[in-house]
């Protein structure tokens, strides 16, 4: 009996051992998780190694000289502006890592590009912070910081560019060859993106509110309070919606949407009266201001275009794409009754498997 189980089991592993026919196992190049299909670490192309590479070795050379300013600052100047600034980058950096993961993993082409609008924003602050907006407060530490950026963030910027333009498997596994769904997961993720850089944008100019460092007044502790969570649980309500093609929280979403530039909007009008009755305002003071000038107006800019594609991704609700990817995940097969599997003028054809 025993050497009857012996005899199947070696039938069983030599009639699985391809290795005969040149075939190996080889590690899987996807794999499903809680967000949806992954690509994983061990079939990353060697170009996606070197951007990940580089792209951390600039991020934890930052954030080195970063984190050293910052403590400097705590204990010598706790109530300076450079604190802000110092968190502002932290923040910043924060996000840049996500990009970098998600975006590779997930082959989410509009996150390097925000990637790259996000590196070329925090050279923008270095420099501008270094050359134009403080000159009083320039530190050798501040010096090496911005001769990094300078040198190291163009290649990282071409490096993404490069590997964006790579991508394109894993959107072909998730919706096939299938053209009219290439389209709606593309306009999809253009909206995710968006949301995401909406929530960075966000948390930069609730963090600029702190304009004398550790000293909090009132008023900063509730905008710290609330501002940052609003910002998180309507982008997460927004992706939410989005996946689950919830038409009707779409209006919700729209109406509480407009909180964020209202309050944009408020807090440029308070600095601008502010430093209309302050006559002692030095270069650290100058800095915060010009970085919330240019965080509103790029906060503003990126929630008009999430409107905007908020409208193309309404519309495409209910034309096939959630099928498709709820398919993949088993919630749900395709049938005769699903627009998945109508040929008419208005939903794709059907799909290949993927």
């Amino acid at each position: 009996m025993a050497s009857q189980d012996r005899q199947r089991s070696s039938s069983s592993s030599s009639s699985n051992d391809y290795s005969k026919y040149g075939i190996t196992d080889e590690p899987k190049r996807t794999t499903r998780t809680a967000l949806g299909k992954t690509k994983t670490f061990a079939r990353l192309p060697q170009r996606e190694w070197l951007f990940l590479a580089v792209s951390f070795i600039n991020i934890v050379t930052a954030l080195g000289l970063t984190v050293f300013s910052f403590v400097h600052v705590l204990e010598n100047e706790p109530e300076s502006a450079d604190f802000s600034f110092i968190l502002l980058l932290l923040v910043n950096s924060v996000f840049t890592i996500f990009y970098i993961i998600h975006g590779v993993l997930r082959e989410r082409k509009y996150e390097l590009y925000a990637f790259m609008a996000a590196i070329v924003v925090v050279a923008l602050y270095c420099i501008l912070e270094y050359f134009a907006f403080n000159t009083s407060g320039q530190t050798t530490v501040k010096l090496v910081r911005v001769i990094v950026v300078i040198v190291m963030a163009p290649p990282n910027i071409v490096l993404a560019y490069l590997v964006s333009r790579g991508f394109g498997y894993l959107e072909f596994r998730i919706v096939g060859a299938n053209e009219y769904l290439q389209r709606l997961y593309r306009e999809a993720d253009i909206f995710s993106c968006l949301l995401k850089f909406h929530l960075q944008t966000a948390c930069s100019v609730v963090v600029l509110v702190l304009e004398d460092g550790t000293d909090i007044s009132t008023l900063e502790t509730v905008t710290l309070a609330v501002g940052i969570p609003f910002s998180f649980f309507w982008c997460l309500f927004g992706w939410v919606t989005l996946r689950r093609e919830l038409k009707h929280c779409v209006i919700i979403f729209a109406v509480t949407g407009f909180v964020n530039p209202a309050y944009y909007m408020y807090k440029v009008i308070k600095k601008y009266i502010d430093l209309q009755n302050d006559e002692d305002s030095d270069d650290a003071d100058d800095t915060i201001v010009y970085s919330l000038i240019g965080a509103v107006n790029l906060g503003l800019l990126v929630w008009l275009m999430l409107m905007i594609e908020l409208i193309f991704v309404y519309r495409n609700f209910g034309k096939g794409l959630r099928e498709r990817i709820n398919s993949l995940h088993g919630r749900k097969v395709p049938n005769e009754k699903s627009r998945l599997l109508r040929t008419d003028s208005k939903s794709p054809d059907p799909l290949p498997s993927a």
